[in-house]
């Protein structure tokens, strides 16, 4: 049987960092057109600007004031405070999380500080397909298990991303 998570996991390990950040932007995209009726617009609007700004730095390899303005455009659509904690409208998380595979080293170095460790894109990638299993859960008919539904959207979601791996990559061999 094929395994899309490890299969995955296999594939990101021979891609280079600047086009990983790229996937993990991708991946991003893909899971907020999931759940795109339960984003609010604003917050939607800033998650789609934030991923855009974070593409063109991955292409500078450096920050541009357009990424900052981005960020702090998506925190204030985003930011709530819940009693006495700060939390994220849905949606901005998973884009924050997806942007730091790539910009992390660049807005640390950019704010002085020393040098940070990006995170992987997969676990980018595994965060996500958890995020469709937590929706589809949400989303199933009364018929079909909470479980039995995440599990479906989880191994779905990644299909969806070893597809998309593929689709993007070029041939290392040379075109045909």
């Amino acid at each position: 049987m094929i395994v899309p998570s490890r299969l995955l996991g296999d594939l990101l390990e021979q891609i280079d960092q600047k086009r990983a950040a790229h996937l993990a932007l991708d991946f991003a995209r893909h899971v907020l057109d999931l759940e795109r009726d339960e984003i609010e617009e604003p917050v939607w609007a800033a998650c789609l600007g934030y991923v855009e700004a974070c593409h063109d730095a991955i292409d500078l390899g450096e920050v541009p004031p357009r990424l900052s303005e981005a960020k702090e455009r998506l925190w204030e659509a985003a930011a709530r405070w819940n009693t006495d904690r700060h939390v994220l409208a849905r949606g901005a998380g998973l884009v924050l999380d997806a942007a730091r595979v790539g910009t992390e080293q660049m807005l640390a170095k950019a704010a002085g500080h020393g040098p940070s460790t990006p995170i992987p894109c997969l676990y980018v990638a595994r965060r996500l397909q958890a995020e469709a299993g937590r929706w589809a859960a949400r989303h199933r008919g009364d018929d079909v298990d909470e479980r039995t539904a995440a599990r479906r959207a989880r191994w779905e979601e990644a299909r969806w991303q070893v597809r998309h791996v593929i689709a993007s990559e070029p041939n290392p061999h040379g075109d045909a």
